[in-house]
């Protein structure tokens, strides 16, 4: 046994040192606070991480066992919650936030696991951190208490990829609470695992992982989250690294990611056929993290859904462009037609060359004629 172990730990160490030749390496290095946090050896205190990466807004309020879990509660008007998805954090609406807090009262948390709120406490002991607590129930039961807590009446909730899992449970669960659903790329099927997450969580590796976790393991993460590299800035990718390396953050990064390969694996039994709430379905078509095959089997499945699907786009479509997707979100809360499906403005695929090519130019102006004295019918065939 000992002799498999070590087998399964020089594997690992030896795809761990293929990743990093193969991913942002630079962005990685830059992004990390020391050679021990580049090669994922250290943890940063909360106390590091809450002075970085929380907002002048930032709130906090205890769940049922001790943790405090980091929210930001801004606007007013009709409620909409959004549900970050698996290594991520409630930074990752920043785009959307600003713009929706005009019209909304908008609720953005750290999932248990991520970002500031971190890893679950003991429950014995709430000052000491115990991330093998983290659970798909765990997380379920916060968030209903968390709601619970906020006395929110009756409101939406935008959830990306595991989030975008969340959401659908609840509204399934709690029908007359939720109003409508956005769904971002939703967990839910089965699919193919991604590289980084099999090395991350496969049996036997996970044992090494959820101690040791390059920086590069999180920026190939974040590679993989987008659409296109140069849509990264520095400080996203810093942000990813940090909260990655928070205490008790390694296990819950290992913990979460089986969570979502859980869903890849074997799908889910949830009835998403069941959900009732009018639901706009939002997918970025070189997703390399989420099946994009599934976009239409979520139409599909929903009665009362709306497709949107971003060609030059990622897995996180709303962090990587924001400005492109805003529109569509707004347009459904307001029951406008949505832009990219129209063709119309900021994100949409439609030109005023598609525009001019799909008039019919002879009925409106009259066949081409070809300039006075000239006999060339190649002049009359270019006009045409």
């Amino acid at each position: 046994m000992l002799i498999n172990a070590l087998k399964k730990a020089l594997t690992g160490l030896s795809l761990m040192l293929l990743m990093t030749a193969c991913t942002n390496i630079g962005g990685a290095s830059k992004s990390s606070t020391s050679l021990a946090s580049f090669l994922g050896l250290s943890e940063l205190p909360d106390w590091y991480l809450s002075n970085q990466f929380s907002y002048p807004d930032s709130q906090w309020i205890e769940n049922d066992f001790g943790l405090k879990l980091h929210y930001r509660d801004v606007g007013e008007g009709p409620v909409i919650i959004l549900l970050h998805g698996e290594m991520s954090s409630l930074h990752t609406w920043e785009g959307w936030i600003d713009a929706l807090s005009q019209d909304f009262r908008v609720i953005a948390l750290d999932l248990p696991g991520s970002g500031l709120t971190g890893a679950p406490h003991c429950v014995s002991n709430p000052e000491d951190v115990c991330a093998e607590n983290l659970s798909e129930e765990y997380i379920e039961y916060t968030l209903q208490y968390f709601i619970e807590d906020l006395n929110l009446g009756r409101f939406s909730i935008i959830g990306s990829s595991y989030g975008g899992y969340l959401a659908t449970r609840y509204a399934l669960k709690q029908p007359h609470r939720v109003d409508r659903l956005v769904l971002i790329a939703p967990m839910g099927y089965q699919q193919d695992v991604p590289e980084v997450m099999s090395v991350m969580t496969s049996p036997g590796l996970d044992l090494l992982t959820q101690y040791i976790q390059p920086s590069t393991f999180i920026s190939t993460i974040v590679d993989d989250l987008y659409g296109e590299r140069e849509n990264i800035n520095q400080a996203n990718l810093e942000r990813y690294i940090r909260l990655a390396q928070g205490d008790g953050a390694h296990e819950s990064n290992v913990r979460l990611l089986k969570l979502v390969r859980n869903l890849m694996d074997d799908g889910t039994l949830t009835p998403f056929e069941e959900i009732e709430q009018k639901t706009l379905i939002m997918w970025g078509e070189l997703d390399t993290w989420g099946d994009v095959a599934h976009a239409e089997r979520w139409d599909e499945t929903i009665a009362d859904s709306l497709l949107v699907k971003y060609p030059f786009l990622g897995h996180i479509p709303m962090e990587e462009k924001p400005v492109n997707t805003l529109p569509d979100l707004v347009a459904f809360f307001n029951d406008d037609p949505l832009p990219s499906i129209e063709g119309l403005g900021t994100g949409g695929t439609f030109t005023i060359k598609d525009a001019v090519d799909n008039l019919d130019q002879e009925t409106l102006f009259g066949a081409p004629v070809a300039p006075e004295g000239s006999s060339d019918t190649e002049e009359l065939e270019e006009l045409q």
